[in-house]
Order: C-alpha cells, then sequence, then structure tokens
C-alpha cells in the first residue's frame, strides 16, 4: 500500500493511497484518514520578485534563482510582474526574462491605471492605454503577456481590452476607479479578472457599488486575493468565497523583494523608501507595498481559516486552470498537519 495523504485527486478531495510513478502520483480511493497533505505545485499569476531579487532590476541570472528559491516553496511555476514603468523598462525586463519551466510568462501591472489608485506604483510612470499604433506594441503583441492590469476608465482603455481579448491575453482590472457600469462595460469588451481585489481600487458605496460591487453582485470576474491577512480581512474573503464561489478566486502572492527579508530592513522598491516590519512591506505613510510572503505563506493561511480544499483550489488549481494549464502537475508538496511543506516531489512534464 502507498502512503496515505489527503489530497485533490480523481474523486475531489478526500483521503488517497499514493503510488508514485514516472508522470507523478497514481490515486487510490481509502478509507484510512491521511495525516498529510499533498497538493499540486503553488502558479503565482502575480508576484513580483522576493529573496532580495526585483524583477523590474533582475539579470538572466537572477530571474533563474528567484525561480530556483521558489520552487524550493513548492512553486511549479509564476508569471514575473512588472511596476508601473517606462516602455523601455519593461522591455529590458522581457529582454532579460530567461527561458526557464518555471516562468510562465509576463503580467504588465501598469502603466494604464488610475493616479487615483496608485497604490506602491510610481504615479509619474501611469499613463494613458496606447490609441493606435505605438512604442508599446511589442510588449502587448509578445507572446510571453499572459495577464494586463489596467483600469477601464481610462482614455483608449476598452480599446486596449479588446484587443488583448482577442489575443488570449487576460485582462485584468486593478489599480481602478472604475464605477459598476465601467465595470460592466469593461467584462462586455473582454475582461475577465480583477487584480488584488478589494486592495487599490474604489471602495463599494451603496449608491455607486464601483468594480467590488460589479464583481461581488454578478460572479463576472476571477478574483486575485492576497490572503497575508493584512491586505483584506478573514470576513471579507468569506463573504468573497460565498457570494462568487472558491472556483472565481485565485490566490496570488503579490510578493514583492521584500520577501524572505530580516524585519526593519529598509529597501528601494521602484523608487519608494519600503521598510519590513510585522510581517509587512510598507511606505513611508504606511501604505502596503505588495507582501512579504509567498503562496506557500498564503496557502497556510486559507488553510486554516476556510480549509485545505478551499487552499489547494485557490492556491493550486484556478490558476493553472486560467492559464489553460492542461499538462499534469510537474510539482507536488507534502504538508504536514500544520500545513508547514515537508517535501516537493518534481517531474517530467507530460
Amino acid at each position: 500500500m502507498g502512503q496515505i495523504y489527503q489530497s485533490w485527486g480523481p474523486e475531489g478531495f478526500r483521503s488517497y493511497s499514493v503510488e508514485w510513478g514516472e508522470g507523478g502520483p497514481i490515486f487510490e480511493s481509502t478509507g484510512q484518514i491521511g495525516r498529510e497533505y499533498l497538493i499540486p505545485g503553488f502558479v503565482d499569476l502575480h508576484l513580483h520578485g522576493a529573496y532580495g531579487i526585483d524583477t523590474m532590476s533582475a539579470t538572466a541570472e537572477q530571474f533563474e534563482a528567484l525561480a530556483r528559491g521558489l520552487s524550493h516553496a513548492g512553486y511549479e511555476g509564476f508569471l514575473a510582474t512588472t511596476a508601473t514603468a517606462s516602455v523601455a523598462s519593461v522591455k529590458e525586463v522581457l529582454n532579460r526574462l530567461p527561458s526557464d519551466p518555471e516562468i510562465l510568462g509576463l503580467h504588465l501591472e501598469g502603466p494604464f491605471i488610475s493616479r487615483d489608485y496608485p497604490g506602491a506604483q510610481q504615479a509619474a510612470d501611469i499613463e494613458d492605454a496606447p490609441s493606435g499604433p505605438s512604442d508599446w506594441d511589442s510588449v502587448l503583441e509578445d507572446p510571453r503577456l499572459k495577464v494586463v492590469t489596467l483600469a477601464p476608465e481610462g482614455p483608449h482603455a476598452l480599446d486596449l481590452v479588446s484587443r488583448l481579448m482577442k489575443r488570449g491575453v487576460i485582462v485584468s482590472l486593478g489599480h481602478t476607479a472604475a464605477t459598476y457600469d465601467e465595470a460592466r462595460r469593461a467584462f462586455e469588451f473582454g475582461a475577465s479578472h480583477a487584480t488584488h481585489f478589494f486592495n487599490a481600487m474604489r471602495p463599494m458605496h451603496h449608491r455607486e457599488l464601483g468594480i467590488i460591487g460589479y464583481a461581488l453582485s454578478t460572479g463576472n470576474l476571477t478574483c486575485e486575493l492576497i490572503y497575508d491577512r493584512l491586505h483584506v480581512s478573514r470576513e471579507a474573503v468569506g463573504m468573497l468565497l460565498k457570494l462568487i464561489g472558491p472556483d472565481k478566486v485565485i490566490a496570488v502572492s503579490d510578493s514583492t523583494a521584500a520577501t524572505a527579508m530580516p524585519p526593519g530592513e529598509t529597501i528601494d522598491l521602484w523608487g519608494n523608501e519600503v521598510t519590513i516590519e510585522k510581517g509587512r512591506a510598507v511606505l513611508a505613510d504606511g501604505t502596503l507595498a505588495g507582501s512579504v510572503i509567498t503562496l506557500q505563506e498564503a496557502f497556510a493561511n486559507l488553510a486554516n481559516d476556510f480549509g485545505p480544499e478551499i487552499a489547494i483550489q485557490l492556491c493550486c488549481l484556478n490558476p493553472r486552470k486560467a492559464l489553460k494549464m492542461t499538462n499534469r502537475p510537474t510539482v507536488w508538496a507534502v504538508l504536514d498537519q500544520q500545513f508547514k511543506l515537508v517535501e516537493v516531489k518534481r517531474f517530467s512534464a507530460s
């Protein structure tokens, strides 16, 4: 008999006896209760860096070091995510981005966002979406581009939404002052996601629901969630899961170079002075500047607060579905009863 794990297998989330084949786990139902958890590797759609490495300045070697570090944390892959910057800076990132099986592509966050909700993004680099041929064309047409975060209320933004949707790029609404109707129009043009939901967007009001109310009341948008227990409260996440369902929520780290750095450390992040304190990275005014967690910590938080079945969906299955990853997972992580990482197993892609 194989090792007994609680896992997401052919019959959903339950206990299985697991044998290991060349391509990964072979599941067999069992009535025994597993003491450990076996989960597919994490897939992170929104990651700016970690371990002192920032995607905006990383060399090819540093990108590969970032990928190796994340693989030891149970990652199967991630989207290297840019910050709001000039087109020249973003092109440089693409030029340095290596061909690595764990780097699944690029997430362009900005510069086509709202000046009212920049978060930690550099407001000076925010610009309107291009209305025709522009210097951005080579970036927007790069096959490695998988996700674009933008504010749909800006000039020419809906034209860009349509253009990206036709190319199969995920359009995610974020750093936005969009009203309910503006969010609805963006969905009609092809937007399908919302970036770090609840954060850096117009708050919901009973006379103007905004993008938050649109997403919660329609279920039309798949919502990114940073669950470090700082960006969003447990109660808000419970409401989100209840209203739109766990199939429409994707956990992201929004990790920055500050992740895994010691408390009290101060770093430069996209021209901002950021201090690491009490498990958070903050600007001088207290604004959260991304997170200092990986999906490993997000999984543990979700599993403890909402159960491991929900955590597997949000951290492992839903992001794979969003990126249309049809291959079997190449990474499997073993977790103990406290959801701490015990072992990472890797297999060849099939």
